[in-house]
């Protein structure tokens, strides 16, 4: 049984894409205040300057390093991944949450670039990320990947999206099961109507009533539990893709 600690990650690093606004950057805080060094990215330069700043105030004590990286491209991924190597010498956690929500639009109206942009950021992404962690990270180490409610169920008007979410969770479950003998686990949140203008737009676009909880959820909800999935409490799950919607998909 883990031993609980008020500072699970002292002296581990986690690589966190996304990071710099949302749920992304409420990951880092929860982690930073468990005592992770962090290694940030995000594709937009000045909100990833100015969480880093607010991080290293909020956590003098800790170890944090920002790089612009596009999870598009192979190589923005790879140079940032060594990059966190060459500063930290390892890291035992990842975080993939670098996504976007695409366009509405009905099947029928689809364009091939549209379609093609919300794939190879989402679920490429993820791959890019999975693809260069997976050949580096420590043993027994852990990865989360955001996928969302709409990767367990329909939109209308947002196949896109809802694709690339249902895609995710495929990936985690393959990864799972490739990097188990390493003791490395993998597994995807799903959060619902969550306080980001990108999560309240997809939940209100899949018009379901709210879950028995009643309310929409905060990133702190959803780092809280990307927490405990990258932590030692949770060592004996892997392959996972965890609902954080209030019992939305339940109810």
């Amino acid at each position: 049984m883990a031993t609980l600690t008020p500072k699970p990650f002292a002296h581990k690093t986690i690589a966190i894409t996304g990071a710099a606004q949302g749920i992304g950057l409420a990951i880092a805080h929860y982690l930073a205040s468990r005592g992770a060094n962090l290694a940030l990215s995000d594709i937009k330069r000045s909100e990833l300057e100015a969480a880093h700043q607010s991080l290293s105030q909020a956590f003098p004590d800790i170890i944090i390093t920002s790089t612009v990286v596009d999870v598009s491209s192979t190589p923005s991924i790879n140079a940032w991944i060594a990059s966190t190597l060459s500063t930290f010498g390892a890291f035992s956690g990842a975080v993939n949450n670098a996504g976007i929500l695409g366009p509405w639009v009905n099947i029928t109206d689809i364009k091939d670039e549209d379609w093609e942009r919300v794939q190879r950021v989402n679920v490429g992404g993820v791959m890019r990320c999975l693809r260069a962690e997976l050949g580096v990270i420590e043993e027994g180490g852990s990865i989360v990947n955001l996928s969302s409610v709409a990767g367990l169920k329909g939109c209308p008007g947002l196949s896109p999206y809802v694709t690339s979410k249902h895609a995710i969770i495929g990936l985690t479950k393959c990864a799972a099961m490739e990097a188990g003998r390493r003791g490395v686990r993998v597994n995807a949140v799903c959060p619902g109507s969550i306080e980001t203008p990108m999560l309240v737009e997809v939940e209100a676009g899949l018009k379901l009533p709210p879950g028995p909880l009643g309310r929409g959820g905060t990133p702190e909800e959803v780092a809280s539990m990307v927490g405990y999935l990258l932590g030692p409490e949770s060592v004996y799950m892997s392959g996972c893709a965890i609902p954080i919607d209030g019992g939305l998909c339940s109810a």
